[in-house]
């Protein structure tokens, strides 16, 4: 797969999906509100995109399976805004089908049981829903999840909120700089350069 793919595509979800000419595909969700349905399986698509991200995925699943005690539907990390939940989104027709999908939790909106109350329907951002063959119970410890992940992978990597310190010095911009203004400016500066390090 070029890496055109991914530099000029922001991807919301990748699910499996069943093409009767071509046998297991994966339809891939952009930002955009458009979709694509690639022939290939779910397996090479997610290998392709860590490839891509340089991410050992399953160093991480081991690494982030211990921080929320499982190593079943472990989510990805992407970036420091981008993790992809891992998702039962349908029953496997044959055996050797993947049932699961992922999905970044940044782009989901909403999210129900579904009319069938069999499942969930995940709303994203742009009004698409997803079906996913989870409760609700269970789509919240998925969420929680990820979001304990992606706080543990920010951190690492030396991400940091928006510091308040940082505001109270720049909304005093008209204000001589004092030591301790410098101090705090230098070490948020040291905390980028170490994040781009990563990289």
């Amino acid at each position: 797969m070029e890496e055109k793919f991914f530099q000029n595509n922001d991807i919301w979800a990748f699910i499996p999906e069943y093409s009767k000419d071509i046998g297991e595909t994966t339809r891939v969700l952009f930002s955009h509100g458009k979709d694509r349905l690639l022939p290939i399986n779910i397996r090479t698509f997610k290998i392709n995109l860590c490839s891509y991200y340089s991410i050992d995925y399953k160093k991480g699943r081991a690494k982030y399976g211990k921080i929320i005690g499982s190593v079943n539907c472990v989510p990805i990390p992407i970036t420091d805004s981008k993790i992809f939940l891992h998702l039962k989104v349908r029953v496997p027709e044959v055996k050797g089908d993947r049932a699961m999908g992922y999905v970044d939790l940044n782009c989901i909106k909403n999210y129900k049981t579904g009319n069938d109350r069999k499942g969930v329907e995940l709303e994203l951002k742009d009004g698409r829903v997803i079906q996913v063959l989870y409760s609700i119970s269970t789509i919240n410890k998925h969420m929680k999840n990820a979001r304990i992940i992606l706080e543990y992978y920010k951190r690492e990597r030396g991400y940091t909120e928006y510091p308040l310190n940082l505001e109270r010095l720049y909304s005093g911009f008209d204000k001589p700089a004092t030591k301790a203004d410098i101090a705090i400016l230098a070490r948020e500066i040291a905390t980028l350069k170490n994040s781009l390090k990563v990289f």
